[in-house]
């Protein structure tokens, strides 16, 4: 599945303008049977890198789903609309295609609540195969938190995006020390650290409206 996440950077004091926006425009197209993309999720930065906003679609005709999607929104007269509010509202924004991990545990639990994990890794180039195989081995003793896991194709390359929810901060917490009890957790840090660059880490929660939420 070829998923899009698109990054904003909103400006400070626009935001409650930003998600009314988003919640006018983009059910609209996430429910048009004839538009071959659904949203998977908006999510506002809490903890971290604050006044951002990342927003998932998923496209599962990949990139023929992608390119006509592409067409159709240039004459949805709702989100160019939605597009053109964007200067006013938006200091910076970053889009990546991505491909989702197959290893990864496919997330059913729509409306659980709670908070988002955002991490986002910036590999060695070379290292993608390496890091899949390693995490394929080990995903299990997070499965209950993983949400999504998926690699860039295009944008900024060698980029992958972990997503994980909890509850709250203690949550988050406690399923971090349980996993670090297990020997494969530390054999994976062990495998896995040296192949990283760099690593962002934020704390979001889902829009009020946000299909995944």
């Amino acid at each position: 599945v070829v998923s899009t996440q698109s990054t904003g950077d909103i400006r400070p004091g626009r935001m409650t303008q930003f998600l009314q926006n988003a919640k006018d425009t983009l059910p609209l197209v996430h429910e048009s049977p004839d538009i071959p993309t659904k949203l998977y999720g908006q999510f506002v930065v809490k903890y971290g890198q604050t006044d951002r906003v990342f927003t998932i679609w998923k496209h599962t005709g990949s990139y023929p789903s992608l390119d006509e999607t592409a067409t159709l929104l240039k004459s949805h007269k709702a989100y160019q609309e939605y597009e053109l509010s964007q200067v006013e509202l938006v200091r910076r924004r970053n889009q990546q295609l991505c491909y989702e991990f197959s290893f990864w545990p496919e997330y059913k639990d729509d409306y659980d609540g709670g908070i988002f994990e955002f991490r986002t890794y910036r590999l060695k180039p070379g290292c993608l195969y390496e890091w899949g195989n390693s995490w394929a081995s080990v995903i299990n003793l997070r499965r209950d938190s993983a949400v999504m896991g998926m690699c860039s194709q295009i944008g900024q390359m060698y980029t992958v995006h972990h997503i994980w929810r909890y509850r709250d901060l203690e949550h988050r917490r406690e399923a971090r020390n349980k996993a670090w009890e297990n020997g494969q957790w530390a054999d994976l840090v062990v495998r896995t650290v040296p192949l990283i660059k760099g690593l962002d880490v934020n704390i979001t929660h889902a829009a009020d409206w946000s299909p995944l939420r």
